[in-house]
């Protein structure tokens, strides 16, 4: 699956060789306020197989609320469509707001989390694992996954701090 996409204004253009390793919809109040919505559906792909194909977008660092860990959220400064977010902690992975997809339609997203933000008039997909907060399987376990049928591993680095941890 080659996955392309862009901003309503069509300044940022990008495509992904690959199927996203995980797909999931977080009801976290950043994610909340960042999308317009009741929540941000995301694929998390390979960032080796993503590449932007003209512009690039620019860069808004937040805290997540809970986790208090730096998110980067990529926007298109032209038209304000949230295309990317990036979590510099996590080096080989780059996340695809899904609306931001040529064809969204391909989303299926596999987990919830942080529904414990959500609110109680948008329902749930019942076709998901859900967690009130961070997700106990089905994110992590599926990053580590994959990286190692690469040979190689799922890289996440706290900030400050100078080790590889997995």
């Amino acid at each position: 699956m080659v996955l392309k996409g862009g901003c309503a204004c069509q300044r940022i253009r990008y495509e992904c060789a690959e199927d996203p390793i995980v797909q999931l919809i977080c009801h976290c109040r950043d994610c909340q306020r960042a999308s317009g919505s009741a929540f941000a559906a995301i694929m998390m792909v390979a960032a080796d197989k993503f590449r932007f194909l003209n512009d690039e977008p620019s860069y808004h660092e937040v805290l997540g609320g809970t986790t208090h860990r730096p998110f980067r959220r990529g926007f298109c400064t032209k038209c304000g469509s949230p295309v990317t977010l990036h979590w510099p902690e996590v080096s080989n992975v780059q996340m695809i707001h899904v609306g931001s997809l040529d064809d969204p339609s391909r989303f299926e997203p596999q987990t919830e989390l942080w529904l414990s933000s959500g609110f109680h008039w948008h329902s749930k997909n019942p076709n998901t694992l859900k967690f009130d907060g961070k997700p106990i399987t089905g994110v992590r376990d599926r990053l580590e996954a994959y990286f190692a049928n690469r040979g190689s591993a799922f890289l996440f680095v706290p900030r400050n701090s100078d080790s590889k941890a997995q």
